[in-house]
């Protein structure tokens, strides 16, 4: 079964859901002693774990995706730590949260405009 356009902006939002809450936790322990923070990895990494749509290779050249399934989150890298071993950044985890956001945003814009063509397509029948 392939994903529609509909299937994937509404799996990409569910992604990013797990995203925010995984900043959510970062920000909570800003002042836990010795907690690293834990970072989602790309949703391009997790493409093919939540869907069946898979890279089109019509060459024999041309680069294949990963099989594996990639993990939900990966320990970020920590440029510094606090004097009690907290590697939190405020700056880092807000500017991501922001990205978050964001991207959250046009996947449910994506996703309202798609509907909006099904309901031009259906017509007054809806």
């Amino acid at each position: 079964m392939t994903s529609t356009l509909l299937d994937l902006s509404v799996q990409k939002l569910s992604y990013l859901n797990t995203a925010q809450r995984m900043l959510s936790q970062n920000l909570a322990n800003l002042d836990t002693p010795g907690y690293t923070p834990s970072q989602p990895v790309p949703f391009s990494a997790t493409i093919n774990k939540l869907s069946s749509l898979q890279l089109a290779t019509p060459h024999a050249g041309d680069l294949r995706a990963p099989n594996s399934a990639a993990p939900v989150a990966t320990i970020s890298r920590v440029a510094a730590r606090a004097p009690d071993g907290n590697a939190v950044s405020l700056d880092q985890q807000l500017a991501a949260m922001a990205h978050v956001q964001l991207n959250q945003q046009y996947a449910v814009n994506l996703y309202k405009s798609y509907l909006g063509m099904f309901r031009s397509a259906l017509g007054a029948s809806l």
